[in-house]
């Protein structure tokens, strides 16, 4: 179970709004992509609405990004009170924020007066975030606490009582900040215990983050940016030369289950303690506590749908994907290293050479997956079938169609029981 220190209650928040209708067309495509998840040998990847479509985008914001876990960062990016870093996830801006007693909270920056944001970036609020337009500031509770030129209206205190910032479910994974906006979600930890104990050797948790990179505007669905992190068929010719030392032929699955909350797998290397940079070996110290298992392997995985990351000897690279509309996303990635290797005296040197080896690989994965975003919008693009080295989509796919398919119920009921009974 997670520490309670490391699960913060959200009095405040609530994901409800009008609903939105589920469509029998929005059906009709959620029953295709149950039938393409099956099994290996009958299916077949998405249908192209599930990528360009705006009305399946809508229904997937509420679906997915509205009662699921979201990664917003690590907690090292917020180490003193004050510090806060802000991320847009689709139409719903978020900020994770470290209080005053040093308790990390997200908060939806909204001003309970017009709406204005309070913030932007990441930065250091000091003891409070002050909204630019009329002045109400919020402590790093998210309690109002100064509304200027409003007594004649209402009272401080009375105001005070209906006017905060909406505070959402807080948990923290291995150093990773996640929140989720349904204040009825189950623990996400729970959902993880493969993935635990496979990652355990690498100690991520005690793990330092590097400068945070952005990439803004990416001309793709955000599905895509995950399907290529835990996809090893396209690795060997995609990324051709580069990626031969963990070639796809080494690639083996994990069994995935209805209530797993990631997808992952290990490839492992023709040598060990490789590295993904032009040298192709790891450039930095090797993580102590690896075995020889780890030290011949990655691990590539997904805790959807917004986290991707690979593991590797020397430590571990990962993005955050946002979406922002139907062919649009914005990424954060960013790399991580034991304590000890950042002290390692040529670090800024060598961490510059992997990071630079990083791009090479999303530059290719970019490119392809703009493509693939474009023939997606063609008419004629239709479902096609899965390479058995592709059983890590299959998966995902299973992760959404679940996910797809409850919303769809939930809603149905809820129009069902608002109907009125017709007189007998």
């Amino acid at each position: 179970m997670i520490p309670e220190e490391h699960v913060t209650q959200c009095p405040h928040s609530s994901n409800k709004k009008d609903r939105q209708v589920v469509s029998d067309r929005i059906l009709e495509v959620v029953k295709t992509i149950e039938d393409g998840c099956r099994n290996m040998e009958t299916g077949f990847n998405l249908p192209r609405e599930c990528y360009v479509d705006p009305e399946f985008y809508e229904f997937e914001q509420e679906a997915i990004f509205m009662r699921s876990w979201l990664c917003l960062g690590r907690t090292d990016e917020i180490a003193k009170p004050g510090d806060f870093v802000r991320v847009d996830m689709g139409d719903e801006p978020l900020v994770m924020v470290r209080d005053q007693n040093m308790e990390i909270r997200v908060f939806s920056p909204i001003c309970a007066h017009r709406g204005h944001i309070l913030c932007e970036g990441s930065g250091n609020a000091g003891r409070l975030f002050r909204c630019p337009f009329h002045a109400w500031a919020y402590g790093l509770d998210g309690h109002l606490i100064a509304a200027p030129s409003m007594n004649d209206t209402i009272g401080l205190k009375e105001l005070k009582t209906e006017a905060h910032l909406p505070s959402h479910k807080v948990e923290i994974w291995n150093g990773f900040v996640f929140a989720n906006l349904d204040p009825n979600a189950k623990p996400l930890a729970p959902t993880l215990h493969k993935l635990e104990k496979a990652l355990a050797p690498y100690n991520i948790g005690e793990m330092v983050s590097m400068p945070v990179a952005e990439i803004k505007g990416c001309e793709w669905n955000w599905k895509p940016q995950l399907e290529n992190g835990i996809e090893p068929y396209h690795s060997a010719y995609l990324h051709g030369m580069l990626h031969d030392f963990a070639h796809v032929r080494l690639t083996s699955f994990v069994e995935f289950e209805e209530d797993d909350g990631a997808v992952y797998h290990p490839t492992g290397f023709y040598y060990p303690d490789a590295g993904f940079n032009p040298t192709g070996k790891a450039l930095l110290p090797i993580i102590e506590t690896l075995g020889e298992k780890e030290r011949n392997e990655v691990i590539f995985a997904s805790i959807p749908p917004n986290l991707g990351f690979g593991a590797v000897p020397e430590g571990l690279f990962y993005y955050l994907v946002l979406p922002a509309g139907p062919g649009k996303l914005n990424l954060r990635i960013g790399h991580l290293y034991p304590e000890a290797s950042t002290r390692h005296p040529l670090f800024e040197h060598l961490y510059k050479i992997a990071q630079d080896g990083l791009v090479l690989f999303h530059n290719q994965d970019a490119s392809s997956t703009e493509s693939v975003q474009r023939g997606n919008r063609s008419r004629f693009r239709k479902p096609g079938r899965y390479s058995f080295q592709e059983e890590s989509l299959l998966q995902f796919y299973q992760w959404l169609a679940k996910r797809y398919r409850d919303y769809a119920n939930e809603v149905r009921r809820e129009e069902a029981a608002a109907q009125p009974v017709a007189a007998e």
